[in-house]
């Protein structure tokens, strides 16, 4: 629950709250105060008067709700490191053939391979028994391949 800064009251101010009738983060204004806690807040978008629910994700009073630009930031930021990673192993390895992707392939570590769907990529590890971890330009992926050669 928000609380004020002992300075006064915070009533007719505005603030984040989740409304019960939107069922969405959005701002309000504090109608009542229960000593230093916000107790009936009015929101802004549908003008409904409802007990004050502090906002999805907050757990301590004053703390932002993240937004969904960390995360994207985070994403980006993986999808970032599994290029640069793809490169240095693509130049690292430029002189091995690249094999076209089946099922029934055999595969081995450092193989680039050609998948009809994902484009070229490098095997990064062996799953036992028929499964192999590839390094495409943007993401990992598990494929199925006909296992190590004997």
């Amino acid at each position: 629950m928000a609380r004020t800064n002992g300075a006064g009251s915070n009533v007719a101010k505005e603030t984040l709250a989740y409304c019960t009738s939107c069922k969405m983060d959005l701002n309000h204004i504090v109608v009542a105060m229960k000593g230093d806690r916000i107790a009936k807040v009015q929101c802004l978008t549908c003008k409904k008067e409802h007990v004050y629910k502090a906002p999805k994700g907050v757990t301590e009073p004053g703390k932002a709700k993240p937004t969904r630009k960390k995360k994207e930031t985070t994403a980006e930021a993986t999808a970032t490191s599994i290029e640069a990673e793809w490169e240095k192993l693509m130049t690292s390895h430029k002189d091995a053939p690249l094999k076209s992707y089946t099922t029934k392939g055999h595969f081995i570590l450092g193989d680039k391979i050609k998948h009809p769907t994902f484009g070229e990529g490098i095997v990064g590890k062996l799953i036992y028994p028929n499964k192999i971890e590839v390094i495409f330009r943007t993401d990992l992926k598990i494929l199925i391949y006909g296992g190590q050669q004997q």
